[in-house]
């Protein structure tokens, strides 16, 4: 029997970038957990390993919805098609993001609107959409995505990491305006995390995989199931008195000098 602190039976989930290496981890880690899900892509092939993962896991009902979230009418009409079909919206995962390796002389106009649009304007569009639902319930958890590259500096990743420190202080916003209409907005800070895209770069890097093994005190690369747990804690109960906090799972990385 679930405790109640952490029973989250039967809420209803809306996850951005749901089709994505850490996406399916954390779907499937609410879907064990009895949740409903409401399942954001960009692009409906992103579903597809998806809905088969869930099919076996006979999970509950899940609703699957394209959208750009860069589009502000798109996201207030999907979160507005979540409350039509579920009755409401407790949860918000922001996942969806985008980055572009490269060095910082090199980025074009178009390469940084674009990480700046999907990363920021998308995490903050989609946190005001489920607003209004969230305040008439009196209650809601709104999780965003930010990165390390939040914390400590990286050389290839400079407008991707602006982003992810910028998502960091305005979901601090977000929960000081919030939280006293029962609103909690935290931050989880993924760390090195074996997904296809981070397999592209030990690919493209020589010797990126092993660094990054060596300068993890945990001594291995992150999996996407190691995110499952802080999601869940901070969409449950127990996590009702956290407002605007930085959750950083990462094996150690960001806490050594």
């Amino acid at each position: 029997m679930t405790h109640p602190l952490f029973n989250i039976e039967n809420k209803v989930v809306a996850i951005t970038g749901a089709g994505g290496g850490i996406g399916r981890a954390v779907a499937k880690g609410f879907a064990e957990s009895g949740a409903r899900l409401a399942l954001i892509e960009n692009a409906e092939a992103n579903f597809e390993a998806l809905r088969g993962e869930l099919a076996a896991l006979n999970a509950h009902a899940a609703g699957y919805y394209v959208l750009d979230v860069t589009d502000r009418e798109g996201c207030f009409s999907c979160v507005k098609q979540i409350v039509e079909k579920f009755g409401q919206v407790d949860v918000l995962i922001n996942l969806a993001g985008i980055n572009q390796r490269m060095r910082p002389e090199l980025y074009t106009e178009a390469i940084y609107d674009r990480i700046v649009d999907v990363n920021l304007k998308g995490t903050f569009q989609m946190c005001q959409a489920v607003y209004s639902f969230m305040k008439a319930n009196r209650y809601g958890k709104i999780i965003n995505v930010g990165s390390i590259t939040a914390i400590a500096a990286n050389q290839h990743l400079p407008v991707y990491a602006a982003t992810k420190a910028a998502i960091n202080q305005l979901s601090k916003s977000l929960a000081c305006a919030w939280a006293p209409e029962g609103i909690h907005v935290n931050v989880v800070h993924p760390g090195w995390i074996d997904t296809a895209l981070s397999r592209q770069a030990r690919v493209d890097i020589p010797g990126h995989a092993e660094r990054v093994v060596a300068t993890t005190p945990a001594g291995r690369w992150g999996l996407p199931e190691d995110l499952v747990g802080t999601m869940l804690f901070l969409a449950a109960p127990a996590s009702d008195f956290i407002d605007g906090a930085n959750i950083v799972v990462d094996g150690g990385v960001t806490s050594q000098l």
